[in-house]
């Protein structure tokens, strides 16, 4: 595409300013540190001075996109973000599939020839206009390999399509649901979520990033900075529809202020707790003991009120895709358990292990066990860690 060309006239442009300072460089470029490196890592592979410059182009092009791509790829994975199959626009050429999938749509009656142009008739379907899939000049549009590319996916079985798309792109999820249902597919087969910006704050100003200026700050080194735990779970604090204002400082903090501080330290305590009772020779039975009658406090009862939820919960918030629903549910949770442990560091009567009171003892183990329990499910679903010590 246009930006895959982009990036390797930008590329080149740096290798060539090495030699000729002079040389222009794409008044739409990419700038930043990381085009120098790429120009650098060529240098000392290839000698593009031996090509035609389309071909020097072409080859930053590929290059550029490879390396890229190899990038992502792999602070994904760091991120715990882990996609089975990986797609091209180029592979939807090369495949067939794309006019395979227009002449599905001929048979259907849905795409006609209007000024050179094909076009799909997708105002028969709900949107504003219809759309061009293939220009005059017998390009495709980017439009045409989107449909190929959702029509490709329904054909390995999927019964439902959820995609993740910037707010920017709003406009767009009605025309490509419009084709998808000219195409046959079902309504309501492709869900769209349309996610706001993430806006990066330390030292309390906002760090100003632009992508083609070269201003940013990447995936990696927010993980290098605050850990893929803190930045799992904040990312996952706020509905796909909301802003978020992601506070490095206050991230790394280790208090209450930091949520995934807090909810992960609650399941470290339950854990010393454990401990705790093992140096005391106290037994744990893991079937609900006949002495759960004696939690008759509060803040005990809050608790147990509080984990009945956490089924309906997740069976909800999946429903819905709303995820950060249950970031919220753990730092609640987390809040009534460290409440109700700091009471007894204030009130003898109110520890969980007291050796005076063994049967009431068993009792509030077996609650802190079903919580740590829960706390341990709610954070293995969010991708993050349970430790054991903090």
């Amino acid at each position: 595409g246009q930006q895959i060309r982009l990036l390797g006239e930008s590329v080149f442009s740096r290798w060539k300013q090495s030699v000729d300072p002079g040389h222009p460089f794409p008044e739409k470029g990419y700038h930043g540190e990381y085009i120098l490196d790429l120009a650098r890592q060529i240098s000392m592979q290839e000698d593009l001075g031996n090509m035609a410059e389309e071909d020097a182009i072409a080859f930053c092009s590929r290059f550029g996109k490879e390396k890229m791509l190899e990038e992502i790829r792999s602070d994904l994975e760091e991120f715990r973000v882990h996609f089975d199959t990986w797609s091209s626009e180029t592979d939807l050429h090369g495949s067939g599939l794309l006019e395979q999938s227009l002449q599905a749509l001929r048979q259907r009656g849905m795409v006609y020839e209007r000024d050179g142009a094909l076009w799909i008739r997708t105002t028969d379907y709900g949107d504003d206009k219809d759309r061009v899939i293939r220009k005059r000049d017998g390009q495709y549009t980017y439009f045409a390999s989107d449909i190929s590319y959702h029509l490709q996916k329904r054909s390995r079985g999927f019964t439902g399509a959820i995609n993740i798309w910037g707010a920017d792109h709003h406009g767009y999820v009605q025309r490509v649901k419009a084709a998808l249902n000219s195409s046959g597919v079902e309504e309501g087969w492709l869900s769209v979520l349309l996610i706001q910006l993430v806006k990066l704050w330390k030292g309390g100003q906002e760090v100003k990033m632009s992508k083609r200026a070269g201003q940013y700050v990447t995936l990696r080194e927010l993980l290098e900075e605050v850990g893929v735990d803190a930045a799992r779970f904040v990312f996952l604090t706020k509905n796909h529809d909301s802003t978020l204002d992601f506070d490095v400082d206050l991230v790394k903090k280790q208090d209450s202020d930091n949520p995934v501080y807090y909810v992960q330290y609650a399941h470290a305590r339950i854990c010393s707790i454990f401990r705790k009772a093992a140096e005391e020779g106290l037994p744990v039975h893991w079937d609900p003991p006949p002495v759960l009658g004696k939690l008759t406090a509060e803040e005990e009862m809050a608790l147990i009120r509080n984990m009945a939820e956490f089924p309906p919960l997740l069976e909800d918030a999946c429903g819905k895709l709303e995820p950060h629903r249950l970031t919220y549910y753990l730092a609640d949770l987390a809040g009534l358990f460290h409440k109700y442990f700091n009471m007894g560091t204030k009130n003898a009567e109110y520890r969980v292990i007291n050796t005076d009171d063994v049967e009431l003892s068993r009792a509030r183990l077996f609650l802190a066990g079903a919580l740590r329990i829960v706390l341990e499910n709610g954070l293995g679903l969010l991708g993050i860690t349970a430790p054991e010590k903090m």
